[in-house]
């Protein structure tokens, strides 16, 4: 059972922090549409990704799985021009094939959540915990941030111009990125796109998101496409966008063009462990951030101390928590 956490130490002093979201709003350009952190990414080009691109190792026929990343260099040696190698296991998640794509102006984190310099929380995320969190900030006070949706993170990731396999280029470079476990956020820069200016994303970990109607139309090879329990995708639905560090995996590893959820939200077994699964954060663009609005500032400060909880605890539960004002896990 997950307990609700103590959480009134963690958090910074009030003078402290608004003064930090004075001084960061304060740094924005006149022109600035983000909340601080944040990158805006728009326009229109072609993402996806054909999963003939991976070296494949297949599991699924073999009665014992003893170290098959050991088989990785005959299937990348073999391949004609391999991104990477994946160790596919007994099921396999899709892998979002190329479409074309208009993306409306939107803020990205330019670095997965809690920002750089931190680690990722080490409980990860459940399909409920997306839920609350999704529920918080729909309240509208946390500078009107939200959940990306998949094809914002996929575009943010990938890049409209490049439709990049990979957050930083077109070949799988395991020295470029943090290790899923103990790396930290933005401690190796060329681990992000250059041209959107998002690192790291899907590189290290995958980010629950929500399912938009492109995404849905694009998500199968055969749609209509099915989520977890055969339940059918639809828009409005929280998905997981993206690899991980991970080789051997159902999801294709290190990219954003691949997906999969973990079914309803629900708080049944809402204490589970969702470490590969954190989050990605967006916002829709808001010109009152270059206008230093004196209510924006308001809000990130709150959304400041929030994220103090989250850097200082190491844990999504105790962020959720302090964000509900209780336990974000029922007992």
């Amino acid at each position: 059972m997950r307990h609700a956490l103590l959480v009134l130490g963690l958090w910074a002093c009030r003078d402290d922090v608004d003064r930090r979201a004075e001084t960061q709003v304060a740094a924005l350009p006149s022109g600035a549409q983000c909340p601080p952190g944040m990158v805006l990414v728009s326009g229109e080009g072609r993402l996806g990704l054909e999963p003939a691109r991976f070296a494949i190792v297949e599991t699924a026929h073999l009665e014992a799985v003893i170290a098959p990343e050991e088989r990785c260099a005959e299937a990348m040696a073999v391949h004609p021009d391999p991104l990477a190698c994946w160790v596919q296991t007994d099921l396999v998640d899709p892998v979002l094939r190329p479409r074309d794509v208009v993306l409306a102006p939107v803020c990205v984190e330019a670095w997965p959540f809690p920002g750089p310099g931190t680690r990722y929380a080490t409980d990860g995320m459940t399909a409920w915990d997306a839920k609350v969190l999704q529920d918080v900030l729909a309240r509208g006070d946390l500078g009107g941030r939200r959940l990306c949706t998949a094809t914002e993170l996929q575009a943010a990731v990938a890049g409209l111009a490049s439709n990049q396999p990979f957050v930083y280029g077109s070949h799988h470079r395991a020295d470029l990125c943090p290790s899923d476990v103990d790396g930290v956020i933005g401690s190796k820069p060329a681990c992000r796109n250059e041209v959107t200016g998002v690192g790291e994303y899907s590189a290290v970990h995958s980010q629950w998101v929500v399912a938009d109607a492109d995404f849905v139309a694009h998500a199968c090879d055969a749609p209509p496409c099915r989520a977890a329990g055969s339940r059918l995708l639809r828009e409005g639905m929280l998905v997981v966008l993206g690899g991980t560090a991970r080789t051997q995996t159902r999801q294709a590893p290190h990219t954003p063009h691949t997906w999969h959820d973990h079914g309803r939200p629900t708080p049944t077994g809402c204490d589970a462990m969702g470490h590969d699964d954190q989050v990605a954060i967006c916002a829709d663009p808001h010109a009152g951030w270059g206008g230093h609005h004196a209510g924006l500032v308001e809000q990130e400060a709150r959304w400041q101390k929030l994220l103090d909880v989250a850097r200082s605890s190491g844990r999504m539960d105790a962020f959720l928590d302090a964000a509900i004002g209780g336990a974000s896990c029922p007992g």
